[in-house]
């Protein structure tokens, strides 16, 4: 073929890195091919192919496409820059021919696998061709002779357009289809095809045109295919199709790495089909032939003796539902739906996942238009994240230029097993394109392709026959398969024509169906082609297993070799032979690497393929090693990006079954400046307290007023117990002391229950209260990773939804029944009189015309039951509290997935990937982990909630509304606003300092502490304590008083048994508050594993003080030891485990007199609370975060150091005008936060980042100030960060010319400068100037400096292992007294083996354990060998040789969590101890050799 070029001058310019256009990776240089003159007169390019070339094209050929468009185009067209040969296929017949050499060398013979076609000649308008098959032994060749002609299409015809300008994909097909005709088993279709891809659509044009009488059924017969198809142009000429181009390229390039971007031209044309074009020529030709077509889809089909029954449904108003089609053979056509073949193994294929985009570009692209870009491995423009998943996952850019600003994209990944998320590619290509710095003005066309590879074929033979997709006609190393599906529909048609005609009697209508179904399968899968197909699907699983060095170096080797190899391997045409000895060219050209990771990629599947390529079987397995080993589940995808899967939804599905037309990440939006579900300042977002003040002030018909239900309270009544809120803690309290008489007044807005809550069954059960339950669950669900199966993992705990109206109103119940009377009215001021004396209450009552009138009551006690307001109370010094936040919404969503019966408990599969700041990562920074709380209310109506569990600094409320619609989009859920039936916005401070107790004033409830630090839970907590409550105040007021009742009330509250359960608590409660996603996953994995009554007595508040113990003791020996160290690590660190310790020695430390406790506030004024509220320590937290560089919902390292110790009482505020009731929650003193909770504008961070950036809060926080001396954040770093600080050492002490020295500096002065030698200028750690033999200067000092540490780390080893076996041995643990630690020995004694015994401080050691070092020392030496360099392994190249840190060598992560300033003293700690460690050991040593003693000797 020859090909037109347009010579005219096309500017080939791009724009010039600058500061807003991201440098380019570099390009290849644009190529042109030599023109010559042809008898037209024009310019061409002559193209020469020395043998018939791979035969596919990129793409889904069975109805069943995997993509969508966005916009049309301008107009169909036809290529310009190459001049189709065209020709319209008419079988005819002739004797058969000589096979060539040409078809010999691409393995076409005697041997052939099926009928294969190569061009033979060309004469008189005529292409001649050669076609052969064998079929079991029996070789069959014919020649076809078929005429040249153009294909009448039913559009408009196509202009030419020389550089693909007008392309379109988008085109409607006006042909009238013949509709599907009656039939019956005396009168079957010959043939009836379930699918109207290419390949159902061009098996009813071959069939129909050999005279078979021909059905076909799609639901959308017209509906145009979605698929973008690249083929390469001789397989098109072959098939007569080159009337179906959009665009010719004369060349394709593949390019492997960054270091040449020329890459390897591939001097072949590649085209782009036009797929309304290709349809129309099918169509067209089925209709003129008689081929007939049903508008509907199949149920099922039945097969018979002499044919099947196919039967139908859906179509128009349901017209084909029940309707039965009868027809001699069935064949599937339905692509990688599979929705008729059967298979009798799993299918698992691996998959070939690409995202691409037609568009238009703002300035020219700069790729050159002759040339398509059909493989670009680089990927040094991705960031760090990314390019670590491409090294294991690697995926490549698929370009086809048409002008100079239009181009289609696709990043693409050749295979994978699972296949890789759309939104991942999506992120890839952005980034890709923004390198090559290229901006897209418009996105035309998005496509969304998934194409399963290899897996297992359908069972061999069976009735029903398939082509395509359907018949795993995919090339399983490539992807390939439209060209070969097509030509390999004409050996299915021509041996089903043939064996209908010998079967059959011609229109006869009884045949042996079951005989003409194998041998047309054995025509379409003979031995040599499943040989084939075994090889490609070896070489598909080992590609698999390559990493990115690996896949590049395969591709150089592969398009370096011959055309016709490469060439042939694509199309299926080299045989089974030739593919073993492309393998061992392959082998050779290798380069040693490659060769070791390929034998490696390839082994643990060598035996299957060894198995299946020499019996011609349809057994290959893609397990490795025959499923014998165990394989840890592959992770292809950023965690947070993707579907999530739905609960309805089985994960191992089909999952190319249906079109995939998006992906929850909008390309547009993200190539226009970023993803719009990124996490926004907090000070853009709406303030958490209008969305608090929200939620209090919701309004519910439903539950009646409680001036209604309880007599009223006068204005100066004179009561017992006077209890302040009527939340549901507040009114079970009111009842409890009620009913054991006295008298009891209630005072409180009137307001209903606003809040959802959850309980657990058996804890209502045990409280009387099932009667209301709204919603009663058998089961509740959780999901703590993607890995876990999509229906979730089953607690097996039945759960419940309590209706707030059937709760309240049975709690106003008990309070009226007990004589509980009401005032609706707000506290103002709260003074207590004397031992003896009542406490005098004030404040104002709404009446029934909104005026305020005011009150003065007496009472007895007064009880505080106001929530989570600390405005009434006095609390203690210590850490504020952690935040637990949810929004949820209830909304209208039929036919949601989420079972009825089920409750969703949580699911931590993560909403949103984990940010990167440009090209960092910022190793110190992560996303506050938050789950998905679903309570299903019935089929139609569903409550989902995001919910964080615990952090330092609240989510703010738009932040989980943001990671809820994230995460519902994610799962194919879609909630519009009309859609909701209620919002709900719950906040519950969790843990921080309880109440001082005694105080005259009592609390219940939330007030009073009884939230559960670590899960948030307190209404069965509420409810259940509210008796033993309610008893010890009563029997106080009886035995001594108002003071004895608030003693007896708080030490039921805050004793010594609930100060040891809530420290536990509290103690875990830090611990969440410091886990990432990965951790909390770790965290509840193991414990929902714990015993029953473990894990439900801990959330329950049911297990003692002694039993908590034993819980932690069995979460440390059940959980891994990543779980393990974090738990020591938190217990060692700062603050935590010194707050347990207290909590459990509290009644010593009470005796000592160390704790006080009492508090000595007797006037509480609600303006002037004793400390800061809860309102404005968060929203002074938050705001203190953003000024550090913090994205709302997320923390760093030094999470626990953000914001300030709180000083409210010595700076409260003296605004005694202010009576709005909103002042006492917000407008905190320390933060500058204003009554609205935003910041102030002294500190409102205008220029604030939007990405974030590394913080090091700590330093910014003065001393005492900082919460530092509070908090933990359970790690490793953590507990380095505190010793480092406890030194007192700084780094200008350590390091440069100014740092200390080995004499002090009036020393130095006195003996000159030279005693400190010039060379140790005070860069390295432990640099204190003394090198007195000058070793230094003579000799490499860096090589020095790792022999001396790597020393010294031996040295501490051996230091431990000298002192530890020497107190053993003194304290008769191990050994006996006199032993030491060189008393080793083998001994001969008699024993029954015969073996010698090992002994060590006299003790004899177990051969087991003698075998431990012999085992651990190759270990040793791997890893040295990895630390130096000589062992190359890609995970471990380039380490730091003193320093190599990472999982490996630094297991705690001792140094990776820590600044750069602690890191260097650390590294100075370490070298002095390693010195002292060498001192010390070589005194070991000569003391033993010298006097034959150990080191503890010296204490007698």
């Amino acid at each position: 073929p020859a090909a037109h070029i347009d010579r005219e001058a096309r500017p080939c310019t791009r724009p010039r890195a600058t500061a807003a256009t991201p440098a380019r990776y570099p390009r290849a240089p644009r190529t042109r091919a030599k023109a010559n003159t042809a008898a037209t007169g024009g310019p061409v390019v002559r193209l020469e192919a020395k043998v018939p070339l791979p035969l596919s094209g990129r793409g889904e050929t069975g109805g069943m496409a995997m993509s969508a468009r966005a916009a049309p185009a301008a107009v169909s067209t036809a290529s310009g820059s190459w001049r189709p040969s065209t020709a319209r296929r008419a079988a005819a017949r002739s004797a058969p021919a000589p096979l060539t050499a040409l078809e010999k060398s691409v393995g076409v013979g005697p041997r052939a696998s099926r009928w294969a076609t190569a061009a033979l000649g060309r004469r008189n308008g005529e292409v001649t061709l050669k076609e052969a098959r064998t079929r079991r032994g029996r070789v069959f060749t014919r020649a076809v002779t078929e005429p040249v002609g153009d294909a009448p299409v039913s559009t408009p015809p196509m202009p030419t357009n020389k550089d693909g300008a007008s392309y379109d994909q988008t085109g409607q097909h006006t042909i009238e289809l013949p509709q599907l005709t009656e039939s019956s088993r005396a009168d079957r279709f010959d043939l009836l095809i379930v699918g109207c891809g290419p390949a159902g659509l061009s098996a009813a044009d071959r069939a129909s045109s050999k005279g078979l009488r021909v059905a076909l059924i799609d639901p959308t017969p017209l509906a145009p295919w979605r698929n973008n198809y690249g083929v390469w142009v001789d397989e098109f000429e072959l098939l007569g199709l080159t009337d179906c181009f959009n665009k010719v390229w004369p060349l394709a390039k593949v390019v492997v790495d960054d270091e040449h971007p020329d890459g390897i031209e591939l001097q072949r044309p590649y085209g782009q089909v036009n797929r309304i074009a290709l349809k129309d020529k099918f169509l067209k030709r089925c209709v003129d032939q008689g081929v007939v077509f049903g508008a509907c889809a199949v149920e099922g089909v039945a097969h018979e003796d002499h044919g099947s029954v196919v039967t139908l449904k859906g179509g128009l108003d349901g017209k084909f539902t029940g309707e039965e089609v009868h027809a001699k053979m069935v064949l599937d056509a339905t692509g990688h739906a599979r929705k008729l073949v059967e298979f009798e193994r799993e299918f698992t294929p691996g998959y070939q996942a690409a995202f691409g985009i037609m568009c238009e570009t703002e300035e020219p692209h700069g790729l050159d238009l002759d040339t398509m870009l059909f493989m670009d491995w680089r990927d040094e423009h991705l960031s760090p994240r990314y390019k670590e998943m491409n090294n294991m996952h690697p995926t490549f850019l698929y370009a086809m230029p048409f002008t100079e600003t239009k181009i289609f994209f696709e990043e693409t990944s050749l295979v994978e097993r699972p296949g890789l998320e759309f939104d991942d590619l999506k992120v890839k290509l952005q980034q890709r394109l923004a390198a090559m710095g290229i901006k897209v003005k418009s996105v035309q066309e998005e496509e969304y392709c998934l194409i399963p590879m290899g897996g297992v074929l359908p069972t061999l033979p069976q009735r029903t026959l398939g082509v395509g997709g359907t018949a795993g006609m995919v090339h399983p190393s490539t992807g390939f398969m439209v060209s070969k599906t097509l030509l390999s529909v004409r050996s299915l048609i021509d041996t089903l024509a043939d064996e209908l005609a010998t079967g059959g009697g011609g229109g006869g209508a009884r045949i042996n169906a079951d005989g003409v179904a194998e041998r047309v399968w054995q025509s379409v899968w003979p031995d040599e082609e499943l040989r084939m197909r075994t090889f490609m699907c070896f070489g598909m699983e080992t590609l698999m297993e390559l990493d990115i060095k690996g896949t590049r170096q395969f591709f150089e080797t592969f398009f370096q070799m011959s055309q016709d190899i490469w060439g042939g391997f694509l199309s299926w045409r080299i045989k089974p032979l030739g593919l073993v000895r492309l393998g061992g060219v392959l082998f050779f050209k290798f380069s040693n690497y490659m060769r070791f990771n390929f034998v490696l990629s390839a082994l643990p599947f060598m035996a299957s393929f060894v198995k299946n390529f020499a019996t011609a079987d349809n057994t290959f397995n893609s397990d490795k090693w025959g499923g014998l080993v165990l394989q840890k589940p592959k992770v292809t995808a950023v965690p947070g990006q993707g579907p999530i899967p739905r609960p309805d939804v089985d994960k191992v599905q089909n999952p190319a079954a249906e079109p995939i037309s998006s992906s929850p990440l909008d390309f547009s939006t993200l190539v226009a400046g970023g993803d719009i579900d990124k996490p926004q300042q907090a000070s853009k977002l709406r303030p958490d307290r209008e969305w608090i003040e929200f939620q209090q002030r919701k309004i519910f018909k439903d539950q009646a007023p409680i001036v209604d239900v309880l007599k009223p309270l006068d204005n100066d009544a004179v009561v017992d117990v006077l209890v302040v809120g009527a939340g549901p803690a507040g009114l079970a309290v009111a009842a409890e002391m009620a009913s054991r008489g006295v008298t009891v007044g209630l005072i409180a807005p009137d307001t209903p229950f606003v809040n959802n809550y959850g309980v657990w069954l058996d804890e209502f059960e045990e409280l009387g209260l099932t009667d209301c339950l709204l919603h009663e669950y058998d089961d509740a669900l959780v999901w703590f990773n993607d890995r876990d199966p999509a229906a979730g993992i089953g607690l097996n705990r039945g759960y419940g939804q309590v209706c707030r109206r059937r709760l309240r109103e049975k709690l106003l119940a008990r309070c009226e029944a007990a004589g509980v009377r009401y005032a609706p009215g707000l506290v103002d001021q709260l003074v207590h009189g004397d031992p003896g004396e009542p406490s005098i209450v004030s404040g104002a009552i709404k009446t029934d015309g909104g005026e305020d009138v005011p009150f003065n009551m007496s009472a007895r006690v007064v009880v505080c039951g106001t929530g989570h307001n600390r405005d009434m109370l006095q609390y203690e010094d210590g850490p504020g509290p952690g935040w637990q936040t949810a929004y949820g919404v209830e909304v209208k969503m039929p036919g949601h997935p989420f079972e009825v019966n089920k409750a969703v408990f949580m699911d931590f599969r993560q909403s949103d990937p984990e940010l990167e700041d440009g090209s960092v990562v910022e190793e110190g920074v992560w996303r506050v982990p938050s789950f998905l709380y679903v309570l299903p209310v019935d089929e139609d109506t569903v409550f989902v909630e995001e919910t964080c569990l615990v952090a330092r600094v609240q989510v703010p409320f738009d932040e989980l509304k943001r990671r809820l619609y994230r995460r519902l989009t994610r799962m194919g859920l879609n909630v519009t606003q009309d859609q909701i039936i209620e919002e709900e916005a719950s906040w519950i401070p969790l843990g921080g300092t309880p109440p001082t107790s005694p105080q005259r004033t009592l609390a219940y409830g939330a007030a009073a502490g009884l939230v559960h630090p670590a899960s948030g839970y307190s209404i069965v907590n509420s409810l259940r304590r509210a008796p033993a409550f309610a008893d010890a105040v009563v029997e106080g007021l009886k035995a001594g008083g108002s003071v004895e009742a608030a003693n007896r009330g708080w030490d039921v509250l805050w004793g010594d048994e609930p100060r040891r359960q809530v420290g536990f608590y509290q103690f875990g409660m830090e611990l969440l508050m410091s886990l990432r996603i990965e951790q909390m996953r770790n965290f509840f994995g193991t414990f929902f594993a714990l015993p029953k009554e473990l894990s439900a007595g801990f959330l329950g508040n049911n297990l003692t003080s002694a039993q908590l113990l034993q819980f932690a003791l069995t979460v440390f020996f059940q959980g891994n030891w990543e779980l393990r160290a974090l738990l020591l690590t938190h217990l060692s660190s700062a603050g935590a485990g010194v707050r347990l310790g207290e909590a459990y020695a509290y009644p010593l430390l009470k005796a000592l007199g160390v704790e006080t406790g009492e508090s000595g506030v007797n006037v509480v004024d609600r303006k002037k609370p004793p400390q800061e509220p809860n309102f404005s320590s968060f929203a002074r937290d938050l705001f203190s975060a953003e000024e550090q560089g913090f994205l709302p919902g997320f923390q760093g390292k030094d999470w626990w150091a953000v914001g300030t110790k709180p000083t409210y009482g010595e700076k409260r505020r003296d605004d005694d005008d202010d009576d709005d009731e909103g002042s006492n929650t917000g407008g905190g003193v320390g933060g500058g936060v204003g009554s609205s909770g935003s910041p102030s504008t002294a500190k409102s961070p205008s220029g604030a980042r939007e990405v974030i950036t590394s913080v090091n809060a700590a330093t910014s926080l003065g001393g005492d100030q900082g919460s530092m001396a509070y908090w933990s954040n359970g790690s490793a770093a953590l507990v380095v960060t505190s010793a480092v600080r406890n030194t007192g050492a700084r780094v200008d002490d350590l390091y440069g010319e100014r740092r200390k020295k080995f004499l002090p500096a009036a020393l130095l002065n006195v003996t000159g400068q030279g005693v400190v030698p010039p060379y140790l200028t005070g860069e390295m750690p432990g640099d204190v100037g003394w090198d007195p033999l000058q070793m230094g200067a003579q000799r490499d000092i860096i090589k020095l400096r790792e022999r001396e540490l790597i020393h010294g780390r031996w040295a501490m080893l051996a230091a431990i292992g000298v002192l530890v076996p020497e107190s053993t041995a003194r304290l008769s643990i191990f050994g006996a007294p006199g032993q030491h630690w060189w008393n080793t020995a083998i001994t001969w004694s008699d024993t029954l083996t015969g073996l010698p015994e090992l002994t060590y401080l006299g003790e004899t050691i177990p051969w087991g354990i003698f075998w431990l070092p012999i085992i651990h020392l190759p270990l040793f030496f791997v890893a040295e060998l990895l630390r130096t360099g000589r062992l190359e392994v890609e995970a471990f190249r380039g380490l730091d040789r003193m320093y190599p840190g990472g999982k490996l060598f630094d297991p705690l992560g001792i140094g990776a969590g820590v600044s750069d300033e602690e890191l260097k003293i650390l590294k100075t700690i370490e070298i002095q101890h390693c010195r002292l460690a060498m001192i010390a050991s070589f005194g070991f040593i000569v003391e033993a050799l010298a006097w034959g003693a150990g080191p503890l000797d010296v204490f007698g």
